[in-house]
């Protein structure tokens, strides 16, 4: 057995507490981190105040979220501001192409912030069994601005945030 003074063992035993609080404390906050790790369009602790597309605003007027001008009468403004707000993206890798052209493209501005953010959607990638079909419309890729991440949209996500055609 170690031959310790009482000191030294006092030593020994108020480091074995403190890595066993950082074991039992600090590895799952770590680990939780870790696998909480989402994208999305808005930041989780942000407040939508606006989204602008090329012809039509998604503005908060009071409490109800408008679309300015009111043009497509299908299209439910709430449903858009919250698929905004609360929308989860899927990172994806891709090839840098210096061909990439948006289809369409969003300004989105948070209460409190005085620059946008800006969002950019691109047709999806050529499928890999025929490029001379030409991109892929099932899927889009949406890549914010200044930024090298895309994330992977499907049809129905871009038509409903970005107000496509159908």
């Amino acid at each position: 057995m170690l031959k310790l003074s009482r000191r030294n063992w006092n030593n020994v035993l108020i480091f074995a507490v403190l890595i066993l609080m950082f074991v039992l404390y600090g590895i799952p906050q770590r680990l939780q981190q870790k696998m909480a790790a989402e994208h999305r369009l808005v930041p989780a602790d942000a407040e939508l105040l606006m989204v602008g597309f090329a012809s039509q605003r998604l503005v908060k007027a009071g409490p109800q979220w408008q679309l300015q001008p009111a043009g497509n009468s299908q299209v439910d403004a709430e449903q858009v501001a919250l698929a905004w707000q609360y929308s989860q993206l899927i990172p994806v890798d891709t090839v840098p192409m210096q061909s990439r052209v948006p289809v369409a493209q969003a300004s989105v501005q948070l209460v409190g912030k005085s620059t946008p953010i800006i969002w950019l959607l691109y047709p999806g990638a050529e499928p890999a069994n025929n490029p001379e079909q030409g991109p892929d419309t099932s899927q889009y890729l949406l890549q914010q601005a200044g930024q090298k991440q895309f994330y992977q949209l499907s049809r129905e996500q871009a038509r409903q945030l970005f107000l496509l055609e159908q």
